[in-house]
């Protein structure tokens, strides 16, 4: 007689254990690259490389080229639904962690001829080891007030002389 009453304390609390509750949230859009030509610009500062994170390509940025390649979008050709945030994640590798770089978030007129909003986090912080790959990824919250005729852009910009390299770029938009 006692499991019957048993019985409904167990479907109560069970029941309460469902993975349904807790849901992730999904980006709106995505794009990948893994420093493969692709619809990313600044392709140039790509080359063929064996130390590649994954594929035969890496991306690269030192002295001579200080801007990696990036996306660049028009922010109304990301989503037809409001934007509030992206994250953007690559792998980095540097044999010096004691670099002068920054993640970016820029939001250009469409013309490019002006720039509306510009953001950044260090690239140093996050480089905690030497001559391994690590994992970078950093979350930009969008302006209220954003107008979907700009060119929204994510890069990583190198202010040392030291090569960084970058492969398997990541954008999730929220």
């Amino acid at each position: 007689m006692r499991s019957l009453f048993l019985l409904p304390a167990f479907i109560l609390i069970f029941s309460g254990c469902s993975s349904e509750g807790t849901k992730v949230k999904e980006p709106v859009s995505t794009s990948f690259n893994n420093a493969e030509f692709d619809e990313w610009t600044g392709t140039y500062s790509t080359k063929k490389s064996d130390h590649a994170h994954s594929g035969n390509t890496v991306a690269f940025i030192d002295s001579s080229i200080v801007y990696s390649m990036s996306y660049s979008k028009l922010i109304e050709n990301i989503s037809r639904t409001k934007l509030d945030s992206v994250v953007f994640s690559y792998w980095a590798y540097c044999a010096n962690n004691k670099i002068n770089g920054q993640t970016v978030l820029s939001i250009d007129k469409a013309d490019n001829s002006k720039n509306s909003y510009w953001t950044s986090f260090p690239v140093e912080a996050k480089l905690t080891e030497t001559n391994k790959w690590i994992f970078i990824r950093e979350v930009f919250k969008l302006p209220a007030n954003l107008d979907v005729k700009n060119n929204l852009k994510l890069y990583v910009w190198n202010n040392s002389n030291k090569e960084i390299l970058l492969d398997d770029f990541k954008v999730d938009f929220y």
